[in-house]
């Protein structure tokens, strides 16, 4: 039997939006989020044996069943739309990928727990996530190795081969899989030599930019099938865990090998110490490989450091990640220039869900998102409670902008000269919600997108070589897919002229010069609270409505006053929820030395961060949770080291 999105409604998650009437708001900016500042159990008082499909309780949890988010490939719709033949790859048990077998795929629970909590922001339904299911953890990733030494008896944990894991060659396995179905992609797209490493030092001279383009007509018959590059950040030191393994043998099988190359997984190592000689010679590189990363991830790791970045971006004085972040992604692009977008993940991140259904859903969203109104759209925290369903949503944000300026084309700084598309009208009022619909995001995020130049957020006037009038945008936690072109620009820019901007500000800042298409995908995010959606959907969406959180009342201005709020998301720049959620859900209870002295840990602001929720697992099973995007996660061990996810 097999599961894909759609295929089970739960009617329990059909929840009609907006929420009722609230009664009248005492809500005072400086008591923004005390009166219901309670941990929500419902997260915890679930699992496999309480699922909303069960009418009796289970003595044991049901089977999971396997899953399969991907297209019908080779189907005679299929082939009308893409170019060339689906082929079956090769996977690390040595045989062909079996879209039917649980060895190879992840599976999943019909349902969710009884009373789960729903999303504050975001919403499955917005970007047609699939929110009627559930996983937990031997279901999640059991054919990654998880569940081999638990001795639990459990249907999903006990895959039907033993992998000899450190024999695997990832890299090696997604070329062969790339190979196998060359014909679907553009020829140069298919030869690449193999990945080196470090990237290299030398200054590569960009090309100018390309003139204003207009957008492409429409091509009739198959296409070409854009290809990703997915690039996972890590330090040279990490301290890898099991959980750190599976996480990203997921991403390599449901991204890369399950969809035929479709995406292909590298690993982006930061080398803190600029004396390892990363740009010695070739058994020198290995030394360092064999040193700090996993045999079966080594020949798709590479290493960089501050030196390179300045090598490469001599007129920019500013190398750090904190401020430039997207340096060692541009570079990359230069070196790869054979995919057409560009993913950027944090170790610290994880999806409880299919990545590959996630990313499907987050760039179809984008892709059909209209541009009237959309960078006014992107400012907001989309929330179903307060707005209702999306459409509605939207129509909201149009009334809101009658009268008022919106952003309708290029933005140019001074010096820029747009190379984005223009209207095709001269107003967004004399548009019907058609341009930019069917149309590919040169820029998606997963926080809002807002205007920082008057608020007192963290970076706000990081600009190099640049006047402070210069016209920018924001977004938090560079999670980001972008453009092959969009990368060009960013890395013409800094190299040939040494402009740019702080991290989260450079890729939604060179979109809103040069008129791309920059999409904030509102997908789900959860908070641990007792909060109304009015209420939130009021503190978290401010100001006027063309410069939402663009003013003194920005929620993301650093005075700490939404901290209690703000670390309680499920994904979010720093948070508390996403770790405690996450080691929830991996079996873990919540560390007992937090409250062996009674003095719970306090942040230089007085708040008091610690780990949330209890274990019933004899009770209500393993945790089953629907689909989610969780960061920061700084503990996968059952022993939680130094790094507190929320530092105090």
């Amino acid at each position: 039997m097999i599961l894909r999105p759609g295929d089970f409604i739960d009617p329990t998650r059909q929840k009609k939006y907006p929420d009722p009437p609230e009664g009248p708001s005492f809500l005072a900016p400086e008591t923004a989020g005390i009166l219901h500042d309670i941990r929500d159990d419902r997260f915890y008082s679930g699992g496999t044996l309480s699922l909303t499909t069960q009418t009796e309780p289970f003595e044991a949890p049901p089977s999971p069943i396997v899953y399969d988010p991907y297209p019908d490939y080779n189907s005679r719709e299929w082939k009308q739309q893409w170019k060339g033949y689906f082929y079956r790859c090769i996977g690390p048990r040595g045989t062909y990928l079996d879209h039917t077998s649980p060895d190879d795929m992840v599976s999943a629970y019909p349902g969710t727990q009884r009373d789960f909590p729903f999303p504050m922001f975001g919403s499955y339904d917005a970007i047609d996530l699939d929110g009627n299911v559930c996983f937990d953890r031997y279901s999640r990733y059991k054919p990654y190795g998880y569940g081999l030494d638990t001795g639990v008896d459990v249907p999903a944990a006990h895959p039907s081969v033993n992998i000899t894991w450190d024999e695997v060659d990832w890299a090696d396995l997604q070329a062969q899989c790339l190979h196998r179905n060359a014909k679907r992609y553009k020829g140069h797209q298919t030869k690449r030599p193999p990945v080196s490493h470090p990237l290299t030092q030398s200054f590569s001279k960009s090309e100018a930019p390309l003139l204003m383009q207009e957008p492409a007509a429409p091509v009739s018959g198959p296409q070409y099938q854009p290809r990703s590059a997915v690039l996972i950040r890590a330090w040279h030191t990490i301290k890898w865990t099991p959980n750190h393994l599976q996480y990203l043998r997921s991403l390599l099988m449901e991204l890369s090998l399950h969809s035929g190359a479709e995406y292909e997984v590298f690993l982006l190592i930061d080398v803190k110490d600029d004396f390892l000689p990363i740009f010695s010679d070739a058994s020198t590189v290995q030394y360092l490989k064999d040193l700090f990363i996993p045999t079966e991830f080594r020949n798709m790791t590479i290493f960089f450091n501050n030196k390179l970045l300045e090598g490469w971006y001599p007129l920019l004085e500013e190398h750090r990640p904190m401020y430039q972040h997207l340096q060692p992604v541009q570079i990359f692009s230069q070196l790869y220039p054979d995919f057409d977008y560009y993913w950027q993940f944090e170790m610290d991140s994880r999806n409880i869900g299919h990545m590959y259904h996630f990313l499907d859903r987050a760039v179809e969203f984008a892709k059909q998102q209209p541009r009237k109104y959309l960078w006014e759209r992107n400012a907001y925290f989309y929330t179903p409670g307060a707005h209702g369903p999306w459409e509605q949503f939207m129509g909201m944000v149009n009334e809101s902008m009658v009268g008022r300026r919106s952003v309708w084309g290029p933005v140019p700084a001074k010096g820029i000269m747009p190379t984005g598309p223009m209207p095709p009208v001269s107003t967004p009022e004399e548009d019907d919600y058609e341009w930019g619909v069917g149309e590919e995001a040169d820029l998606i995020t997963f926080l809002p997108i807002f205007d920082p130049s008057e608020t007192t957020w963290t970076f706000p006037d990081t600009l190099y070589n640049l006047p402070l009038e210069t016209p920018r945008r924001a977004s938090p936690v560079t999670m980001w897919r972008l453009s092959k072109r969009l990368l060009d620009l960013m890395h013409h820019d800094q190299a040939t002229t040494g402009i740019g901007l702080g991290s989260e500000m450079s890729g939604p800042t060179w979109a809103l010069w040069h008129g791309f298409k920059a999409v904030h995908v509102p997908h789900p995010l959860y908070l641990d609270g007792h909060w109304t959606a009015k209420e939130l959907s009021r503190v978290y969406n401010p100001g006027e409505p063309d410069k939402i959180n663009g003013g003194p009342h920005s929620v993301w201005n650093w005075n700490h006053m939404v901290d209690r709020i703000m670390y309680r998301f499920s994904y979010m720049f720093t948070t508390q929820t996403a770790e405690d959620l996450y080691r929830r859900w991996l079996g873990y209870p919540p560390d007992p030395s937090e409250r062996e002295d009674g003095r719970l840990p306090k942040d230089t602001w007085g708040l008091t961060w610690y780990e949330g929720g209890q274990l019933n697992e004899e009770t209500y099973g393993r945790l089953c949770f629907p689909p989610m995007f969780l960061h920061t996660i700084k503990n996968t061990e059952p022993e939680k080291g130094p790094d507190k996810a929320v530092p105090v």
